[in-house]
């Protein structure tokens, strides 16, 4: 299945553990990410929200898609995808153990994608 692609198989655009996030989030929030000077102006709408599964533990599995549009540099862009989460319930909140993003064009060429997180 095209749509969905063992990272440790084949090539993934990200692939990270927690701290390489947090790392990635901090350089953002530093200033210091010259291929985000300047920042993308973006918007996302998710829509098919969908419980896929309740795990033994609690945890549910989530599915849903998205779009999302990003404009930088006079440049327009439009990607499409779908997104797993795994969520659980920590008091009266949520938490995200878990996510995946699963682009449309993941065999394609992709130009700079360096707002994703």
């Amino acid at each position: 299945n095209k749509d969905d692609y063992d990272p440790r198989r084949h090539v993934s655009i990200i692939y990270d553990n927690w701290e390489r996030i947090q790392d990635r989030v901090d350089r953002l929030k530093s200033g210091a990410a010259w291929s985000q000077e300047p920042r993308s102006r973006m918007r996302r709408i998710v829509s098919n929200v969908e419980v896929e599964e309740v795990q033994a533990d609690g945890t549910m599995v989530v599915r849903s898609n998205f779009v999302l549009g990003e404009l930088r540099r006079e440049l327009q862009t439009t990607y499409f995808a779908g997104q797993i989460h795994h969520l659980r319930a920590v008091g009266p909140d949520l938490r995200m153990s878990f996510k995946k993003v699963l682009l449309i064009n993941n065999d394609e060429p992709l130009h700079n994608l360096s707002f994703l997180v």
